[in-house]
């Protein structure tokens, strides 16, 4: 449950990070855009950006890829990165533990 929620907040943190670049290019253009999330990633890390292109091409169905995969990655990545992270932290907050309740006992 740890590893969730800390993966939670990884995810909020790129969204951030995204939403930080939107607002400086909106700042430096005047025009405002959101960064799609391939973009994103390309920015990022473009060897596993790469990677998951040949591998997407190369290795998955076509209806997985072109319908599927490829239409996420043109997705803002400030709403897919924070909506995954706020659903894992949802998924894994740390939850009170259940109280027994005593009966016949008085008060």
């Amino acid at each position: 449950m740890l590893l969730g929620r800390i993966l939670g907040w990884l995810l909020i943190a790129l969204a951030l990070l995204a939403l930080g670049g939107d607002g400086l290019r909106w700042l430096e253009t005047g025009m405002m855009g959101f960064i799609a999330l391939g973009d994103f990633w390309a920015r990022l890390d473009p060897p596993t950006h790469s990677l998951l292109l040949t591998i997407g091409h190369d290795y998955l169905p076509p209806v997985l890829w072109d319908p599927g995969l490829a239409t996420v990655l043109r997705w803002p990545a400030v709403a897919v990165l924070g909506g995954l992270g706020i659903l894992l932290l949802v998924l894994f907050r740390k939850r009170e533990p259940k109280r027994r309740q005593r009966f016949g006992a008085l008060s």
